[in-house]
């Protein structure tokens, strides 16, 4: 562009803006209002939800993370923990049991809770690795097992005071 070019568009612009500018207006009284403290007190009161028609469709298989939260329960789980375990299971493998991860360090990751191989290894501190010496396990093919792998996942999960083992 040439310089005459730019001169010309800003000559355009500038007053173009004394013509379409208009002074702002007052502001409204609920706009002199003070900002609400919390993002709670600015929100209106929920309006009731419309009425809709549910149609049901028949599940054909089962839901790999109902029975994942059911077998949790089963073996043990605290029942506060329950909702972010099955929210752990399906971010790890879609509540798939039989999901393997090679590509994890130390060997890979197995099951639902996708376990880790180091805590079936053996150590300085474990000769056949944590869990067998706890008797959850006998080798780390058994973490494929919805129920060991949840009963293991559980001793990890005492073991570390929560989640720490799956980085939350």
């Amino acid at each position: 562009m040439t310089l005459i070019t730019k001169i010309g568009i800003s000559l355009f612009i500038s007053v173009t803006s004394i013509f379409v500018l208009h002074k702002p207006p007052a502001p409204t009284p609920a706009e002199t209002q003070p900002a609400p403290i919390t993002v709670w007190q600015g929100l209106e009161p929920a309006s009731p939800l419309p009425t809709t028609t549910i149609v049901t469709t028949p599940i054909t298989q089962p839901d790999a993370c109902e029975t994942v939260f059911n077998m949790a329960r089963q073996v043990g789980w605290p029942e506060h923990e329950l909702t972010q375990l099955v929210a752990v299971a399906y971010r790890e493998s879609r509540c798939q049991p039989d999901a393997f991860n090679p590509t994890d360090p130390n060997g890979g990751s197995a099951g639902a809770m996708q376990i880790n191989y180091f805590w079936c290894k053996p150590s300085r501190y474990y000769a056949n690795g944590y869990l067998q010496a706890y008797g959850l396990i006998r080798t780390c093919d058994d973490l494929f097992d919805l129920e060991d792998n949840l009963r293991s996942a559980l001793a990890i999960y005492r073991y570390s005071n929560g989640w720490r083992a799956w980085s939350l």
